[in-house]
């Protein structure tokens, strides 16, 4: 057992400790772990898991066909597509060993301490109401109010970009967006020659998480949607709109019921991890590329943009998010600096 403690990466301890105090919360409060919101709520953590391992490992399996495709191209193109090219540069010993053996194996490892940080997340912020009842709400809104002349930021954006129809779809479509890019980035960064980079990185991307949760039983906050739904109910009908009140209906629940299947709590507010996230992904793409990190900071913008216009933050919840960042970029590059070695493979040779 000491053995296999051993051999755990600093990503996996840290999920690992996470797992250790969740099962002493839920134990002391007696409350039942909640699977994910919907009619299979009450089946627990694990089923949920279970789906979500599934489906990341049908975007791994696409992700590494198109790394491999264009590893390919890239070194036919090199070689002007001749005939000896194929077996230049070792080019096959290079391909082959980064999609067998250890290579796989840390990627599944990598994949797995991302998705049961995931559940993890869901579980601790699951208990925020019932650790922390206070909420700070009327603080956030008067920085907001100080900021933007005496009214909420997001009724500062409302009357800079209107209130229509197409303009909310937009807002609301982008919001949307943000799950895609989440796991995009993490599975981009997941299949990177770059291990120790990659270690580094997600190490960064869970430590956001979880010392984001933290944050959020400090300091817990609705968000102006739920503390002053006046000004967004314009929105009402819509899809965004719906999925905001079914939030609100699991909390009403959980207030009734704490052993409630459907009562699942998940509303937070500062700081926003929707913006850390994107923050964190265009930083780390910066050190990839830098073009890479062009269209990444606009999509942070647009976020703030959208988690504003929402009513799902404050101000103060985007700028606290740039303190999160920076903390777990300093967890991100100690980890990275821990002993163990990563199997390494670098781009393939030039000619």
């Amino acid at each position: 057992m000491t053995r296999i403690l051993k051999l755990l990466m600093p990503l996996e301890w840290i999920v690992l400790v996470c797992a250790a105090i969740i099962i002493g919360l839920y134990s002391k409060l007696g409350v039942r772990m909640p699977g994910a919101p919907g009619p299979d709520a009450h089946q627990g953590p694990l089923p949920f898991f279970l789906k979500q391992i599934l489906t990341a490992l049908d975007l791994y399996c696409l992700i590494m066909l198109i790394y491999v495709a264009w590893q390919l191209l890239r070194h036919l193109q090199r070689h002007r597509f001749s005939r000896q090219g194929w077996y230049a540069d070792g080019f096959w010993q290079h391909l082959l060993s980064r999609v067998y053996g250890a290579a796989i194996v840390q990627d599944l490892r990598f994949m797995n301490a991302l998705l049961v940080m995931f559940i993890e997340f869901g579980l601790l912020k699951h208990l925020i109401p019932l650790v922390n009842p206070k909420i700070y709400d009327e603080q956030f809104l008067a920085f907001d109010r100080l900021v933007c002349n005496g009214q909420s930021c997001s009724e500062f954006l409302h009357a800079l970009f209107g209130r229509s129809e197409a303009v909310l779809a937009a807002v609301a479509g982008h919001y949307y967006w943000y799950y895609g890019y989440m796991s995009l980035i993490a599975f981009v960064f997941i299949v990177c020659a770059r291990r120790r980079f990659t270690h580094e990185y997600l190490c960064s991307f869970v430590t956001l998480f979880l010392v984001g949760t933290l944050v959020i039983y400090l300091v817990p906050t609705w968000g102006p949607v739920y503390y002053m739904p006046e000004p967004f109910t314009f929105m009402q009908g819509t899809a965004i709109s719906n999925l905001q009140q079914g939030l609100w209906a699991h909390k009403a629940a959980l207030e009734l019921n704490r052993n409630d299947p459907q009562a699942i709590f998940m509303i937070s507010g500062f700081p926003s991890l929707h913006v850390a996230v994107v923050m964190l992904g265009s930083i780390y793409l910066g050190r990839l590329h830098r073009l890479l990190a062009v269209p990444s900071w606009a999509f942070c913008l647009l976020t703030v943009n959208s988690t504003i216009y929402l009513g799902w933050h404050y101000l103060l919840d985007d700028i606290g998010s740039v303190v999160l960042v920076w903390f777990a970029l300093l967890v991100g590059r100690w980890c990275a600096r821990h002993p163990r070695e990563f199997s390494e493979y670098s781009a393939f040779p030039k000619t």
